[in-house]
């Protein structure tokens, strides 16, 4: 009896920590974090930064893949004139393209059309039937630019062995295109950028007009 007193005593009488103790404790801790914790931050930025690049890059890719699969089966490019609200340029770009494989182009206000044009509007692509009247394909978009060729060796004018957009939609290939001069179109370069809080990609394809009949 007398022996379990004692040792219940004794247990009550341990020893605990002092304050000078826990003070030495926190100040170890407090330098070391001030030392891990900028490198903490700097990896878990680092990381935020890689999850926008990797969801910019999946937006834009899905994006410009859509427009390559199109626009490879376009029969013909549209102008502003002949087509009002369907307007090709250097940063829109409107075409027909017979996706059912029926022989006629239909033109519908909705998912359904076969007369598509791409335009950027504040930062965001779309795809649509006319301008201003589109879904959104991507968000985040710097610029976009097409880029035109064609292949009639007659139309290389400086014998260079590639016809430009100069020699296609003279004098310089940046006025409007006519209807005529996008006959001759055969080839289309894209470049797509794309920016979010200082993170840039740039995405370009070479798209061959298989289906189109050349002017």
């Amino acid at each position: 009896m007398y022996r379990t007193l004692t040792r219940r005593l004794e247990g009550r009488g341990e020893r605990g920590y002092t304050l000078t103790e826990l003070a030495v404790v926190m100040a170890v801790f407090m330098i070391f974090m001030s030392f891990a914790g900028p490198v903490m931050i700097s990896h878990l930025m680092s990381a935020v930064r890689t999850e926008r690049r990797v969801d910019l890059q999946q937006s834009a890719r899905a994006a410009l893949r859509t427009m390559e699969r199109e626009l490879r089966q376009a029969v013909e490019l549209y102008d502003e004139v002949s087509k009002p609200g369907k307007p090709t340029g250097k940063n829109l770009l409107s075409f027909g393209v017979d996706l059912d494989g029926d022989g006629t182009i239909v033109n519908l206000s909705n998912s359904g059309t076969e007369q598509i044009t791409y335009y950027v509007k504040n930062g965001t692509l779309y795809r649509g039937w006319a301008w201003n009247q589109g879904v959104p394909l991507a968000e985040n978009v710097l610029s976009l630019q097409y880029t035109y060729f064609g292949s009639n060796p007659l139309l290389d004018t400086d014998s260079d062995g590639v016809v430009e957009e100069s020699e296609l939609n003279p004098p310089d290939g940046l006025g409007p295109w006519s209807k005529g001069e996008l006959a001759n179109v055969t080839r289309v370069v894209i470049v797509l950028t794309v920016e979010e809080s200082g993170v840039t990609q740039t995405y370009s394809s070479d798209v061959l007009l298989r289906n189109k009949v050349v002017g």
